[in-house]
C-alpha cells in the first residue's frame, strides 16, 4: 500500500495508508496533485473532523458512504473537500444535511491525529502539507 504524509505547522507528522482497492481513481488523483499545502480548519457540524476544500483535482464518487471510522481520510467530490476524521463524526454539509464521501485512506496513529484535531478545534486554522510517502 502507498502512503501519505500529513505534516502540520504547529507540530505533528501523521502517516496514512491509501486504500487503492476501494478508491483507485481518488487515490491516483490525490497522488498526482502532491505535494500540496493549505490551511485546514475544524468542521462545524460533522463532529471530530478537520478538512479543507481547495484540493486541486476533480473527483467522482467511488463507493459513496456516510459511514466513517476514526482515522478515515475521505473526499467530498462535489466540493473537492479533503476530510480527516479523527473521532466520532457524521459527514455533513450543514447542521441538518448529511453528505456522502469517498473514503480513500486511513490514518495510522489515530491518537496523534486526535490530538492535532483537538488543537485545530481550539486554536483555529493550521497549515497542512501533504506529500507522498512511498510504500507501506
Amino acid at each position: 500500500m502507498r502512503k501519505l504524509i500529513l505534516e502540520f505547522e504547529r507540530g505533528g507528522r501523521i502517516e496514512a495508508t491509501l486504500d487503492e482497492p476501494r478508491a483507485p481513481r481518488t487515490c491516483q488523483a490525490i497522488l498526482d496533485a502532491l505535494p500540496f499545502e493549505t490551511d485546514t480548519i475544524h468542521a462545524m457540524w460533522a463532529g471530530e473532523e478537520i478538512f479543507f476544500s481547495n484540493f486541486p483535482a476533480r473527483f467522482e464518487y467511488e463507493q459513496p458512504t456516510q459511514d466513517v471510522e476514526p482515522g478515515a481520510l475521505a473526499m467530498v467530490p462535489c466540493s473537492s473537500s479533503f476530510c480527516i476524521f479523527y473521532g466520532r463524526a457524521i459527514p455533513r454539509s450543514a447542521v441538518d444535511e448529511t453528505i456522502d464521501v469517498t473514503v480513500f485512506g486511513q490514518v495510522v496513529d489515530i491518537p496523534a491525529m486526535a490530538a492535532i484535531g483537538r488543537r485545530v478545534r481550539m486554536r483555529g486554522a493550521e497549515k497542512i502539507r501533504i506529500r507522498a510517502g512511498g510504500q507501506a
